[in-house]
């Protein structure tokens, strides 16, 4: 009896070693094929929602999970987190990196040595960042371009892609956030009226990379002229483009004065100025004007400056200090600087430095020798900044016309001066922080300090040398002191200088006298102005309590440098 089992064991065991197992399946489609939802047909293939609770082993020896057809040694199919892996301590490190496929879901081992650089955020592969193209690249002012078309970033080895798009309207110079919403794979950029430069950006943890640019041109406008360099000596030349600058549009040079100053071309986006030897120092205003029949025309400026036979505008300074502190200093007089060392914005300006009193490297921002409304307290030339008399230097008595300066508009300074011409000067003071004379004068006026430049903390114990000498050459109250800019508020006021009050606690509300650049001051009791002068001393006497200075209420001529 025991020898008829052991045979028939034998022979079921023989026919099943080459045939199919199946578990919960009466219909195995691999060696072993286990069918966990036993959900599976009788008879033909399981289709692709079946096949998703289903694990099988091939003849092969591949394994598939939710697959019964696995294409690789170990084959997974699901819709998300496929792969779960524990067990790895905090900071143990392996020897190799698991990489996904893009094209075929693949997994791939890579080597912790074909990692470049130091950081841990350099990898290899790094991140792609695709390519991105528009089929409407220009139009008239107005025109909306729609969406643009772009290839994904490929995320290398570094995780999931953050996009954010980017313009520029300067040709490329500078970049910033593009409008509306800016995060996505293919943007759609808003009505244009401006040529602009697009770009996008890719970033995850293997850092971040700049696909192409398009070009968005505005038939008919432009980024405006670049000129490189922006200023030149006689016989040299400067290259003039009209930045991005495309469509049907003609262009048309000129310039004023024309007088020694000749175009390679007068019709085309791109041309070459040249001042001849003979050309005249000084500032030329050169315009392109952009003529296209469907868009119509528009004209654009820029100011080339000439300047004197040998001086190289590459090896200008940015200020008179900055001269001083090289060593280049000849003394006081005129000097030319680039003030913001870009060689484009502010290029070869002509500045007067006083190079010899109060340390010297001083720069003049404006000259008060007569007592119009220019400089008054409450004239709209410190929001405005306009410019007037720029070439006019003559800082003596004898002149008789005022003058704003261009370094109003662009010095970054922390200090400041009121040289008076023919009465004791002001001591030069420091504000609390660096900034361009027209942004600190045009501070909001109102008795909160924060938007006022108080030099120090109040004084309150009478006159001395940190406003000026001697003690009796002005008029003030015997209180509280202060200088800086854009001091007052109800009574008295000033622009560039110092109040003072009789009382000990404050000047900002209720301060009675002003000395300075736009001093102005009114009656107490009646609100009358009793001084508004463009430069001078103005105070109000309340029960005697002012010293009658030498010079006492009135204009003083004065001229105001920085910095």
């Amino acid at each position: 009896m025991n020898k008829k089992l052991v045979i028939c064991l034998l022979i079921f065991l023989g026919v099943n070693i080459y045939s199919q197992i199946g578990i919960n399946t009466t219909n195995p489609q691999a060696t072993l094929h286990i069918d966990a939802a036993k959900d599976n047909p009788s008879t033909g293939i399981p289709n692709a929602s079946q096949q998703s609770n289903d694990f099988v082993v091939t003849s092969a020896g591949n394994v598939g999970v939710a697959t019964i057809v696995p294409a690789n040694k170990l084959h997974i199919v699901a819709t998300s987190n496929p792969l779960r892996l524990n067990g790895l301590a905090n900071a143990q490190k392996t020897d190799s990196l698991l990489t996904v496929d893009a094209a075929t879901g693949v997994v791939r081992m890579i080597s912790a040595n074909s990692i470049s650089g130091t950081s841990s955020n350099v990898c290899n592969p790094g991140i792609k960042p695709g390519t991105i193209s528009h089929n409407q690249p220009y139009g008239c002012s107005g025109y909306d371009p729609g969406v643009f078309t772009s290839s994904a970033a490929d995320p290398g080895i570094g995780g999931a892609v953050a996009y954010t798009w980017q313009q520029s309207t300067d040709g490329g110079a500078t970049w910033t956030a593009a409008s509306g919403t800016n995060n996505v794979q293919n943007y759609d950029p808003p009505v244009l009226t401006f040529p602009t430069k697009f770009r996008r950006a890719a970033t995850n943890y293997c850092g971040a990379t700049y696909s192409n640019t398009v070009d968005m041109a505005v038939d008919g406008a432009s980024s405006g002229i670049t000129a490189t360099p922006c200023a030149i000596a006689p016989g040299e030349s400067t290259s003039l483009s009209l930045g991005l600058y495309t469509g049907s549009s003609v262009a048309s040079w000129s310039i004023s004065p024309s007088t020694g100053m000749t175009f390679s071309s007068t019709n085309t986006p791109n041309t070459t100025l040249t001042a001849s030897s003979n050309a005249a120092t000084g500032s030329y205003t050169v315009s392109a004007t952009l003529s296209s029949a469907a868009c119509g025309t528009k004209t654009f400026t820029k100011t080339i400056t000439v300047v004197p036979s040998g001086v190289s505008v590459v090896n200008l300074k940015s200020s008179c200090k900055e001269i001083l502190d090289s060593g280049l200093s000849t003394g006081n007089g005129t000097y030319w600087i680039d003030p913001d060392g870009s060689g484009n914005n502010y290029c070869a300006e002509q500045v007067y430095c006083n190079m010899t009193d109060n340390g010297g490297g001083w720069t003049l921002i404006l000259k008060s020798m007569n007592n119009n409304s220019d400089f008054q307290y409450s004239s709209g030339i410190w929001a405005s900044g306009a410019t007037f008399n720029t070439s006019d230097f003559d800082i003596s008595n004898s002149s008789t016309a005022n003058a704003l300066y261009k370094p109003y508009n662009y010095l970054s300074a922390k200090e400041f001066w009121v040289d008076f011409v023919t009465t004791p000067d002001l001591t030069p003071f420091t504000v609390p922080t660096a900034g361009t004379p027209k942004a600190l004068a045009n501070s909001t006026l109102n008795a909160n300090v924060a938007n006022q430049y108080l030099n120090q903390p109040l004084q309150s114990s009478g006159m001395n040398s940190t406003y000026f000498t001697p003690s009796n050459a002005y008029s003030y109250q015997t209180g509280g002191v202060g200088n800086g800019i854009n001091l007052g508020a109800a009574y008295s006021s000033v622009r560039f200088g110092m109040l003072s009050n009789n009382e000990t606690n404050e000047i900002f509300n209720t301060s009675d006298s002003s000395i300075g650049i736009g001093a102005f001051d009114k009656a107490v009791q009646t609100g009358n102005t009793v001084g508004n002068f463009g430069s001078g001393n103005a105070y109000y006497p309340i029960n005697n309590e002012y010293y009658n200075g030498i010079n006492g209420l009135g204009f003083y001529k004065a001229l105001l440098w920085a910095r």
